[in-house]
C-alpha cells in the first residue's frame, strides 16, 4: 500500500506521514486502506512506542472528505453509506484510543474530514501559514461532518461555541484558530512543529480525549450551566442562522445529545443524520455546484 510512510525514531516516537494519490490528501479508499495498515501496526507496536506523531508529505494536510464518493449517492443506498461512515469513524476511534498520546502535526490547511482527523488526535500543533485554513465547512455543502465533527468539536470547545463553527461553515486562518481553541499550539516552522510535538509526547500527558473521561450521561445529571445553555439554544440559533436549513438544525440536535449521551452512541445518531442529508436535495445540489471543470474533489 503506498500513500505512507511510518518511521519510529530512537524515543520510539512514531511519525505517520501522509502522501495519499493525488495532489491533496483525501478521505477517500485510499485513506481508508492506508489507515487499516497503520493502525494495524501501530497497535501491534504499541507497548514499545511512546506516542505517535500524524502529519502530511503535501504542502496542505487534509483537504477533507470525497465529494465524488458523496455526490454519487443515490436513495436505497442508506445502509451502504452507513456502513462506509461508520468504518471511516473506526479509524479515528482507534487512533485516539491507542492508549498512546497521538499529535497532528498541522503543516498545512485542514477543512472538514482532514480537520475532523485532527480532532481525533489528543494534541493539535499548527504551522503558522498565511494561506493556512481549518474549519469544518460542511454545512455549507447542506451537509454535516461524517467522522465524528459535531461530537467531538462539541466535547472540545462547549456547546455554543462549537455550533459557531458548525453551523456557518466557517474557516480560519491558523492564529485565529488558536485563539478559538481550534489548535493547541502554532509554531514558526515545520521543523519546529515535529520538535514540539515528540516534546509534548515525551512530557508523558495522558491519552484520554475529554468525551472519553468519566461524566454523568442523562439530562437530568447535566450542570446547571449547561443545562441553562440548553434551554437557551433555539434563541441562540434564531438570532444566527436559518432555522430552515435542515442540515443547520441536524447539527445542533446532534451536538446538543451528544452532551447528555456516550459518545459511540452519539457517533451513531451523527452517521444517520449525514446519511440523511448526502442523500437529500439540498445536499445534491450544492456539492454538484461546487464542481468545475477543474474538479475540486474534497471538503
Amino acid at each position: 500500500m503506498q500513500g505512507y510512510t511510518l518511521k519510529v525514531d530512537a524515543d520510539a516516537i512514531a511519525l505517520m506521514t501522509f502522501d495519499l494519490p493525488g495532489k491533496v490528501n483525501v478521505m477517500n479508499d485510499d485513506f481508508m486502506s492506508a489507515m487499516e495498515e497503520l493502525l494495524g501496526r501501530l497497535e501491534r507496536q504499541r507497548s514499545t512506542l511512546h506516542g505517535v506523531i500524524l502529519t502530511s508529505a503535501k504542502p496542505t494536510f487534509f483537504a477533507g472528505g470525497d465529494l465524488e464518493f458523496m455526490v454519487r449517492a443515490e436513495k436505497g443506498q442508506e445502509e451502504f453509506l452507513f456502513s462506509h461512515y461508520e468504518r471511516l469513524k473506526s479509524y479515528f476511534r482507534r487512533l485516539e484510543k491507542l492508549g498512546l498520546p497521538v499529535v497532528a502535526a498541522i503543516n498545512g490547511t485542514a477543512l472538514g474530514g482532514g480537520f475532523e482527523l485532527c480532532l481525533a488526535c489528543h494534541r493539535r500543533i499548527a504551522v503558522l501559514k498565511p494561506k493556512a485554513l481549518i474549519g469544518l465547512p460542511e454545512v455549507s455543502f447542506g451537509i454535516l461532518p461524517a467522522a465524528g465533527g459535531v461530537i467531538r468539536l462539541t466535547g472540545l470547545l462547549g456547546l455554543t461555541p462549537a455550533l459557531e463553527f458548525l453551523t456557518t461553515g466557517q474557516k480560519v486562518d491558523v492564529e485565529t484558530a488558536l485563539k478559538r481553541g481550534l489548535v493547541d499550539q502554532v509554531v514558526e516552522t515545520v521543523e519546529e512543529m515535529i520538535a514540539e510535538a515528540r516534546a509534548w509526547i515525551l512530557s508523558g500527558p495522558e491519552p484520554v480525549q475529554p468525551w472519553d473521561r468519566p461524566r454523568q450521561l442523562g439530562s437530568h445529571q447535566l450542570p446547571g450551566a449547561i443545562r441553562a445553555e440548553l434551554a437557551g439554544l433555539p434563541a441562540w440559533l434564531g438570532q444566527r442562522v436559518d432555522r430552515e436549513d435542515r442540515a443547520v438544525m441536524r447539527i445542533a440536535d446532534i451536538a446538543a445529545e451528544s452532551l447528555f449521551i456516550d459518545f459511540d452512541t452519539a457517533s451513531r445518531i451523527e452517521t444517520r443524520g449525514f446519511v440523511e442529508l448526502v442523500l437529500g436535495p439540498t445536499a445534491k445540489q450544492r456539492i454538484a455546484a461546487f464542481f468545475d471543470p477543474l474538479g475540486a474533489r474534497a471538503v
